[in-house]
């Protein structure tokens, strides 16, 4: 026995070779790996909702007008009131050798939103002339804003002036999409196409899909027909699924991992006082929020809402449950991008006088002292700061409004299903801007809108967000904007509660890196490895 295991200890010791963390091994490589929260759902354009989804498509697909550098789009101009955009595209390559037209990008358009698709993102395009109607099956695509005009030139005709399009088309789902490799692979409108699997996918992005272990690893490696090919920092991304924080936050101390997706909030004073400068806390463009399923009673009562909402201690949910990794909201869209709505009554309230309003408008909602009030469940993610957030609500509405509220906890695809089919109560839900702009947090909640959730929807919102997207001035937009918001938060359909922080580790060893408020890093400007002595 004692044989066998001084055979084992030699074979585990020969294993790690010379005693290097596998981080270190990849930076050898130039791999980076980073931490990515979850098993992507999907890496399909048209199909994933996920931050994690997005992060992965962006590192593989490249759209017209890139935050930090030339896209696919050489050139453009639009017309005096920016409602006629035409773009001329570079001379660029798909992965597999084919040339990147603009009838892909018309075809991904068409695809997205055509009606027996079911793309949950397709109101993204709605900028388009008649995109939403063509959405709606109300009209041929013919009738819709998207030509082709030739190879290399796309011309967008929209519903209206939008100054601020190259601000939208960052978001993938104005990415282009490979035509032949959609369809030798079921076609347009197939959902369960396999043409973003290792080994079919072709995309025109810095990085080209390598391999794919299920809850283990996804990896990129660098695209050797990307048009900027020999400016890309590193030869490859390895993308770490981790949901829970803890074992993160370990895998980074114990050298397997060069920059952690977060923190959990338990962890941050330790993490800040054992990493040093490798802790992290950037401002995030972030609202973390409940979302309440208003076709359900008691939810489907406005005093019932606000009564919810009002019984919540914001400050303590910021120090106590994310330790100070955000800041208590009363309104949704966090500021930033030019844009803030005036904080509401409410905020100035004492917590004494909050707590008695909450208590009178359940009174007169029906249920005085919570007598009655039917059973309701929160539902949340596995990860631990959404459980103990919830434990730390129900028992704020226990204290206050004498109400008990039971916790569901769901592993992320059930938890996402069960959001879009509406089979929940309360929904602890987070949203972080698609792109810089206010619209990408205040048009969630038009009427029936794919990411809406919560049965909920309004015409006087859904007027003001038409006018927003009609508007000829920003002044205009921003007061429209304003309204829809102050429509919604007079109904409540969701419950604030507060903007998040990004906080996160970064190896000494990464440069390229720097804070950025929607978190959308360019991959290939990251360089791994130790830096050369002087």
């Amino acid at each position: 026995m004692r044989c066998l295991l001084t055979v084992l200890l030699a074979l585990a010791v020969a294993a790690c070779g010379d005693g290097r963390s596998s981080a270190e091994r990849a930076a050898e490589q130039g791999i980076v790996i980073v931490g990515n929260n979850q098993e992507p759902q999907s890496l399909d354009p048209h199909m994933a909702t996920a931050v994690a989804d997005g992060k992965i498509i962006c590192a593989m697909l490249e759209g017209l007008m890139p935050a930090e550098h030339p896209g696919m789009a050489e050139t453009w101009e639009h017309n005096a009131d920016a409602s006629v955009w035409t773009f001329h595209l570079r001379d660029a390559q798909w992965s597999d050798g084919r040339p990147v037209t603009a009838q892909d990008f018309a075809y991904a358009y068409r695809r997205l939103l055509h009606p027996d698709f079911g793309g949950k993102y397709a109101e993204m395009l709605y900028p388009i002339r008649n995109a939403e109607a063509f959405n709606r099956g109300q009209c041929k695509w013919d009738d819709v804003g998207v030509e082709a005009l030739d190879a290399r030139t796309l011309r967008l005709t929209l519903e209206g002036p939008t100054p601020h399009l190259p601000k939208l088309v960052q978001h993938y789902t104005w990415f282009p999409v490979p035509a032949h490799a959609v369809e030798a692979h079921g076609g347009m409108l197939d959902r369960r196409s396999l043409w973003t699997r290792a080994g079919n996918w072709v995309g025109n992005g810095a990085y080209v899909l390598h391999a794919h272990r299920f809850n283990d690893y996804l990896e990129v490696r660098a695209n050797p027909r990307y048009w900027r090919a020999d400016e890309v920092r590193n030869h490859g991304i390895r993308f770490m699924p981790i949901v829970n924080g803890y074992t993160e936050t370990r895998m980074f101390f114990d050298g397997k991992l060069h920059i952690t997706n977060n923190v959990p909030p338990e962890l941050i004073a330790m993490a800040r006082e054992r990493a040093g400068e490798q802790y992290c806390q950037d401002p995030y463009y972030c609202a973390i929020f409940y979302r309440l399923n208003t076709s359900r009673p008691p939810l489907d009562n406005p005093l019932v809402r606000r009564a919810l909402y009002l019984a919540i201690d914001r400050d303590s949910l910021v120090n106590d449950v994310v330790r100070g990794a955000g800041t208590p909201a009363y309104t949704f869209t966090p500021p930033g991008a030019g844009y803030s709505l005036p904080q509401p009554a409410d905020a100035a309230l004492t917590e004494r006088q909050r707590e008695q309003m909450a208590r009178d408008l359940l009174a007169q909602a029906g249920y005085p002292g919570g007598k009655g009030f039917p059973n309701l469940e929160i539902m949340t993610t596995s990860r631990d700061v959404q459980r103990v957030m919830a434990e730390t609500v129900q028992s704020m509405w226990e204290k206050t409004l004498g109400i008990h509220v039971e916790i569901r906890s769901c592993e992320w695809t059930a938890y996402k299903a069960a959001q879009q089919n509406m089979e929940y109560d309360i929904s602890s839900s987070s949203w972080s801007g698609d792109y810089l702009d206010p619209a990408t947090f205040v048009d969630l909640w038009r009427s029936g809108g794919g990411n809406n959730c919560t049965g909920w929807g309004n015409a006087a919102c859904d007027a003001a967000l038409a006018e927003a997207r009609a508007a000829t001035s920003e002044d205009s937009r921003t007061d429209a904007l304003q309204r829809a918001e102050s429509t919604m938060l007079q109904e409540l359909p969701i419950i604030p509660l507060y903007w998040s922080s990004r906080t996160y580790l970064k190896s000494a060893d990464v440069r390229g890196w720097v804070p950025r408020l929607l978190d959308d890093h360019p991959l290939d400007a990251v360089e791994v490895g130790r830096q050369p002595q002087p």
